[in-house]
């Protein structure tokens, strides 16, 4: 806690909110002041200063260091306080990003960040991963453009005015839109909604669906011709906000609503999409199948063109309900999520979304996060998602420096993929010995091969080596844990399931080793089918920059059969999707519009460093 270490809660009162904060009348200036009132005086009570868009003490727990703070007796109050040392705008009239800015302190290394608007930036005058694009803005007044080629369209992004090569503020950061080019159209051509149950309320988004909008003032509507091949539509409502609404007749089961959504832009363009959304009887589960990915993002996608777009488009198109993501660092995750309305739990690294509500985030750990998924009333699932240390990497230790099997093991624990994968199981214990009740799942990038495939039969496929005891994977199997994907290809020389790496093919002259180094692990669930992914015929790299497919990763793609709940189905599940749903809808509704409101990386990625940054980012995270 820094400069707080000492203020520990000696003592303290029972919680009471009759004190008072207020800031005092004064000028624009370095400093500002505050009133105060509180019955509980004490020499060490005192007042912090933390970002808007922070997370300070909010549950009277520490978070993060203070911004600044003087010993005073106060209740928390949010307020603004003028920018005194420059400014930064964006010019309206010219189609690139083009800013103007000033700063009385000028210097050859002042530099403009552009990051996602909704996490990444230095939010704290602190790095926390890299800026998207970026220029130097060195005078004490001036004009500069930003190459906006790797924004996409219709996003929401933020800008910082940064000063010398790092990350203090230089002037308070603005919001900005890319507007898309081109007619308005729908990422995908047809979506599937989650399950909708006869009789009770049902909500799902679409606003962040739209690819190219101009502005965020584009308007829905049921399109006036829909499918004559399905249910009644009549029940289904579409607000201008892009916001799908109603409740199927009780009579309703197992049967399936589609209709068309229209989208109209403001320049006149439309776009339609299909929308199809199955529902189940009253009285039967929500959920009787779930398809789970685990997806290394590959810096969030940043590498590939028009990535925000294709990563939709895959998960959309793979039917997805919930998805373990690595590399998703700053914010990307968020992202996700908001565009197709789901909910979300975003890590430092690893991401997780899902189409059902997350009704429990547990705290993360070392290189993971979980949490807990309802999926109805009365069937839940723990989720647990890990991007596992990248160095040293095993097959190269194997197949580029002949390391032997005992130096191997030596490096596992060096990578710190040992510890880490042992103090995850560690902390997993409780969910797993309850897995017959509340079904565990576990998916994630290891950065390290299987046991199960490497095998005496496979040896030619792994540089000579036979059997060997991957950590990594021994110990989630030892815990009780089962690899879907060899559960239904037990051959690992028939079906070796690779997934690094579709585009890293050669190594400095030599051949990159192939491997399965993703997974998705399960507990109390039965296995109906697994796969590795890709989409298209991606290009080796360097060639990848216009990939479909916008991963250095293979995905992996599990469905799953859901054992009926004793209590699923029972009841009535209104409360729970009427409260989260509009939670989900009401934060999606600007969904491409966010304004409202990396680790991991292997030997041969040559254009980021090792905490995730561009290598041309002159931001230094000491700084």
């Amino acid at each position: 806690m820094n400069e707080k270490t000492d203020l520990h809660e000696e003592s303290r009162p029972k919680r009471d909110t009759s004190g008072s904060l207020d800031l005092a009348p004064t000028h624009i200036t370095f400093t500002q002041s505050f009133s105060y009132a509180t019955k509980y005086t004490n020499e060490k009570n005192w007042i912090g200063i933390y970002s808007s868009g922070s997370t300070g003490p909010d549950n009277e727990t520490y978070t993060e260091d203070s911004l600044s703070w003087e010993y005073a007796p106060a209740k928390p109050v949010v307020f603004k306080v003028a920018n005194p040392w420059g400014s930064i705008s964006i010019r309206d009239d010219d189609p690139l990003l083009t800013f103007n800015y000033s700063t009385p302190l000028p210097d050859p290394q002042n530099w403009i960040g552009i990051y996602n608007s909704f996490g990444g930036g230095p939010e704290s005058q602190k790095f926390i991963s890299g800026s998207l694009t970026w220029a130097y803005a060195p005078d004490k007044n001036g004009t500069v453009k930003v190459d906006a080629s790797a924004l996409q369209p219709g996003l929401g992004y933020r800008a910082f005015f940064l000063a010398k090569g790092g990350y203090k503020w230089l002037a308070s950061p603005i919001d900005i839109v890319k507007p898309g080019k081109g007619p308005l159209t729908f990422i995908v051509d047809q979506l599937t909604t989650h399950n909708a149950r006869a009789g009770e309320p049902f909500q799902a988004t679409l606003s962040g669906m739209l690819e190219n909008p101009r502005d965020p003032d584009s308007k829905f509507a049921k399109g006036k011709y829909s499918p004559t091949d399905t249910s009644t539509h009549d029940w289904v409502n579409i607000s201008a906000d892009g916001i799908i609404s109603g409740t199927p007749p009780k009579a309703s089961g197992n049967t399936t609503t589609k209709f068309v959504v229209e989208a109209l832009g403001s320049d006149g363009s439309t776009a339609e999409i299909t929308v199809t959304i199955p529902v189940v009887p009253q009285g039967e589960p929500l959920v009787k199948e779930l398809t789970i990915l685990s997806f290394n993002l590959w810096f969030g996608g940043t590498p590939v063109k028009d990535y925000h777009a294709k990563q939709v488009r895959f998960i959309t198109n793979a039917r997805a309900d919930i998805v373990g993501l690595q590399e998703s660092t700053g914010g990307h995750a968020i992202r996700l999520a908001k565009a197709m309305g789901w909910d979300y739990w975003q890590g430092d690294d690893v991401g997780i979304i899902s189409r059902y509500p997350m009704v429990e985030q547990y705290a993360p750990i070392e290189r993971c996060g979980a949490v807990r998924i309802a999926l109805d009333r009365g069937q839940e699932i723990n989720f647990w998602n890990c991007h596992l240390g990248y160095t040293p990497y095993g097959p190269y230790d194997f197949c580029f420096d002949h390391l032997s099997p005992e130096e191997v093991l030596k490096n596992e624990i060096k990578s710190r993929r040992t510890p880490q994968i042992i103090n995850i199981m560690k902390h997993m214990q409780d969910h797993l010995s309850q897995s017959s009740k509340t079904p565990v799942i576990f998916t994630g990038d290891f950065n390290a091969p299987s046991h199960l495939d490497w095998t005496n039969a496979t040896k030619k496929l792994h540089c000579g080596q036979g059997y060997f005891p991957w950590p990594t994977s021994k110990h989630p199997i030892d815990a009780g844990l089962i690899d879907s994907f060899r559960e239904v290809h037990s051959d690992p020389l028939a079906k070796p399931g690779l997934t690094w790496s579709p585009i890293y093919l050669d190594n400095g002259g030599r051949t990159e080793p192939k491997d399965r180094i993703d997974f998705i692990y399960h507990k109390g669930l039965k296995t109906h089918s697994s796969e590795a992914v890709v989409v298209g015929q991606p290009k080796a790299q360097p060639d990848h920059k216009h990939n479909e497919w916008p991963s250095d990763h293979a995905a992996v793609k599990t469905v799953f059969k859901v054992e009926k709940s004793s209590s699923a189905g029972r009841g009535n599940s209104r409360v729970l999707w009427g409260v989260v749903s509009a939670i989900i809808a009401a934060t999606a509704a600007c969904a491409s519009w966010i304004v409202c409101a990396c680790v991991g990386k292997r030997k041969s990625d040559k254009n980021f460093d090792e905490k995730g940054r561009r290598d041309s980012d002159p931001g230094d995270s000491s700084a």
